[in-house]
């Protein structure tokens, strides 16, 4: 017998996984044309969907390109999660760095829209730099632990610190046209 009361449900499966079908079909997208190109009829087509679906599931280009970067970060989270256990492999830093592509230049360009009140790309970054600050911490209370890093570090500020060099060099790279940031950091990591 169905309930007289009304429940409250979540989104449907199915729009979950339309909605990341699309976010997928622009990563790949940024990755082969960069995000200028990016149109909701290449979306659309890419995703196997029609453009009116695109533009239920994301009122902006701004929200197609963040959708592509959380799903970016979903398929990748596996590699920097690992990063903060015990048996971490220090060259993971390296590959987390990576270089100057289309996706790093996605990047770049929602980084200058965070200052942009109720732009999608705040609430985004906002996210992000919680989980890095939070990975990098618990690297610092793992090295502590291990005699490694100084125990009076304070691990949240010193992961604070690092993640802002980690960004500033970032930026500074696609400034410069050089890809090896990530040498930079590890150096000191």
């Amino acid at each position: 017998m169905v309930n007289a009361v009304a429940q409250k449900r979540g989104p449907y499966a199915p729009s979950r996984r339309r909605r990341e079908q699309i976010a997928e079909a622009v990563l790949a997208l940024v990755d082969e044309v960069g995000h200028d190109a990016i149109t909701a009829a290449l979306v659309a087509e890419r995703a196997g969907a029609s453009e009116a679906t695109v533009h239920y599931h994301f009122a902006s280009k701004d929200h197609l390109l963040v959708a592509a970067l959380e799903h970016a970060d979903r398929v990748s989270s596996q590699k920097t999660q690992e990063a903060a256990e015990p048996d971490f492999d220090p060259e993971v830093i390296r590959e987390i760095g990576g270089g100057i592509d289309n996706r790093s230049r996605l990047l770049v360009m929602l980084h200058g829209q965070v200052g942009t009140p109720g732009h999608p790309a705040g609430d985004y970054f906002r996210h992000r730099n919680e989980q890095a600050v939070d990975i990098f911490s618990r690297i610092i209370r793992r090295r502590q632990r291990e005699g490694i890093a100084l125990p009076n570090l304070d691990p949240e500020r010193t992961a604070r610190q690092f993640y802002a060099m980690w960004e500033g060099l970032f930026l500074m790279a696609h400034a410069e046209g050089v890809a090896d940031y990530a040498d930079v950091a590890y150096d000191g990591f």
